[in-house]
């Protein structure tokens, strides 16, 4: 199964949003492709083993088209598109792309780039002043068009209530508005990485206003009919959903029609044997038979970005222009991956030999399968040749020392991930023996190779993958493609882990405590027998506040709410919005009671318990008010 950019670790006070987080990761994640145990080496065997897949799970119906410069090599098709009417999946099957979308849009800015319409270094403002950008940089350091394509604005990724569900389809200016508040610059512009849908929304609206043409009027008649996209949608529409495949969740039940608030983020419809096409075109790099889309040059800025403080200092792939690379089986990919409600896909090609592929299924949601994908990998890593590493070079001790310390995350995806990324999420770089080394929290040292002075790469990379420099004011950084990390205090992630994991298991206590306490209570009350400790608010008052929090989150557990519901005012995300205020007013009240408790004929120990125990619940109140935790309403965030 998938291992997901955003990695929590799963303690049982942060579960809930550990779950509502990782529904919006898989569109930059990578799937495990270096499994030697499953290689495929034909088609064939391919094939079979998609079915066997299929069977195996509740995954409705796939699609699958490896495809090289020259031709469609293979498609194949498996399962249904629809369940109940038993329809199978054909190569003109419909399915959502999601994010993938995005490779579209960034194209369409390549187009418009192409006919001299558009400066890319242009201020937003300046293009679309009726967009309002909370940017506290905005006098010296505007939000620029650029920025939106790289995923450097700082904006949030979309929310959980990123759909809607009644129609008509709401125009992407109206849509910009309904979602203001996701526009919020969280660092300077242009200095870091951090995946945002709404910052590509907001750039399909300006390539309406520099077009002059409705999105998808410009995307069809400049990209996806000359591409051969014929049948291609975006959107939601009754004629969308005409061509297109049914949805399902993980236990395989059709999710409701649903629209996108963010449409050029994620909201194109296409077949397997299109999205062939697609890739074709990009291993031609803008040819379409004898015709020249896009100018061959414009390629050459794809999967590279320029505005980061990585890019600037050297790292030499990354994210533009809708479109990522990775290296796979030591080899260079670029692409894309796509998840929405009932759907996922994932494109991926590689120029040096000329091949390229796509899937797409029918199923996806918060939990889900992506054994065919991976199995598609594995078999396209089969059949390319691996890249030679460039050569590793001496760096001094000394040099390497000044790359030590601990690294904390500072390109939250969701600004609400936070309150975990902080605990969990740091580096540690070490020198030992003359060799770099990262660690994460709970995990194996890994060497950094050295391919520079500050650039680095893993053992199966064959290009720098992580970069060493300094930000703006001064602090060391350690960036990668789509991460950033800042040096901080060696002490911090110590005291952080020790005060919240140290109030959780004494909240934890509580209830443990509350076993043996309260049976003996109502035995002495039942049998009139004197207690020698008669201020028993002092104990009820913070079980209960742990108590509020922990069925809360059981609760959300147990109904495992979908994808679609997590955005949704249902019955799962209300109990957990009172939860966490029950918690924090419990929390308070305990601080006090457990003052007066001073003032009462209470055991010492009991009152030392107490007092620690007040304290640890108000302590986590704080930390989860800062983080935006306590009062969340999924529905409205």
């Amino acid at each position: 199964m998938k291992t997901l950019d955003i990695k929590f670790f799963s303690i049982i006070f942060s579960s809930v949003i550990i779950l509502t987080i990782s529904t919006f990761c898989y569109s930059q994640s990578n799937v495990n492709t270096e499994n030697p145990n499953k290689i495929l080496q034909t088609i064939d065997q391919l094939k079979t083993t998609i079915d066997s897949v299929l069977k195996e799970t509740n995954i409705p119906g796939s699609a699958v088209a490896i495809v090289s410069a020259d031709s469609i090599i293979w498609t194949g098709t498996f399962g249904v598109a629809n369940k109940e009417t038993r329809e199978q999946v054909t190569e003109n099957t419909h399915f959502c792309i999601g994010s993938c979308t995005k490779s579209f849009t960034g194209l369409g800015f390549l187009k418009l780039l192409d006919k001299g319409k558009i400066d890319l270094n242009s201020p937003i403002s300046k293009i679309v002043p009726e967009i309002e950008i909370d940017n506290p940089w905005k006098d010296i350091d505007p939000v620029r068009v650029v920025h939106l394509l790289e995923h450097t604005a700082g904006f949030d990724d979309s929310h959980p209530n990123w759909f809607y569900f009644e129609g008509p389809v709401i125009p992407l200016r109206r849509a910009l508005g309904i979602k203001a508040h996701l526009r919020k610059v969280r660092w300077r512009p242009g200095t870091r990485f951090s995946y945002s849908s709404p910052g590509f929304t907001l750039a399909g609206y300006i390539l309406e206003k520099v077009s002059g043409q409705r999105y998808e009027d410009y995307m069809k008649q400049n990209l996806l009919k000359p591409i051969g996209m014929k049948t291609t949608t975006i959107g939601s529409s009754a004629e969308c959903r005409r061509l297109l495949a049914v949805g399902y969740d993980k236990d395989a039940r059709p999710f409701p029609i649903w629209y996108d608030y963010d449409e050029p983020a994620g909201a194109l419809n296409a077949s397997i044997k299109e999205m062939a096409l697609f890739i074709r075109f990009m291993l031609n790099r803008g040819v379409v038979g004898e015709e020249q889309i896009i100018s061959d040059s414009l390629f050459d800025r794809i999967g590279k970005p320029t505005t980061t403080l990585a890019a600037k200092s050297g790292l030499p792939s990354g994210y533009s222009f809708g479109i990522g690379t990775k290296y796979r089986g030591g080899a260079k990919w670029y692409g894309h991956g796509g998840a929405v409600p009932g759907f996922l896909t994932e494109y991926a090609y590689n120029l040096d030999q000329g091949l390229g592929f796509v899937v797409m299924q029918n199923s996806f949601d918060v939990s889900f399968y992506d054994d065919i994908f991976s199995l598609v990998w594995d078999y396209m890593i089969s059949n390319i040749d691996s890249l030679a590493p460039p050569p590793s070079i001496s760096i001094s001790t000394s040099q390497l020392n000044t790359y030590c310390g601990y690294y904390e995350p500072r390109n939250h995806r969701l600004q609400i991930a936070g309150f975990a990324e902080i605990l969990i999420g740091g580096i540690n770089i070490i020198c030992e023996n003359d060799t770099l080394y990262s660690q994460g929290f709970m995990d194996t040292r890994r060497p950094y190779i050295p391919v520079s002075n500050n650039l680095f790469r893993r053992s199966k990379d064959r290009n720098a993958t992580a970069v060493f420099t300094e930000n703006p004011d001064g602090k060391m950084v350690l960036a990668t493609q789509s991460s950033y990390y800042e040096r901080t205090a060696k002490w911090k992630p110590i005291v952080y882990r020790t005060l919240v994991f140290g109030a959780l298991i004494t909240m934890m206590t509580a209830i443990v405590y509350a076993l043996f306490w309260i049976p003996v209570y109502l035995y002495k009350r039942l049998k009139r027998t004197d207690n020698t400790s008669k201020y028993i608010r002092m104990r009820l008052i913070p079980l209960f506040a742990v108590s509020s929090l922990v069925i809360g989150i059981t609760i959300f557990i147990i109904i495992q709410p979908s994808i679609l519901e997590l955005g949704q005012k249902s019955f799962a995300n209300v109990v957990f919005f009172i939860s966490t205020l029950l918690f924090a007013g419990f929390s308070a009240l305990s601080l006090f009671t457990s003052y007066k408790s001073f003032f009462k004929p209470v055991k010492k120990l009991d009152r030392i318990y107490t007092v620690l125990l007040s304290l640890a619940c108000f302590g986590m109140t704080l930390y989860l008010y800062y983080w935006d935790i306590i009062g969340l309403r999924l529905w409205a965030y």
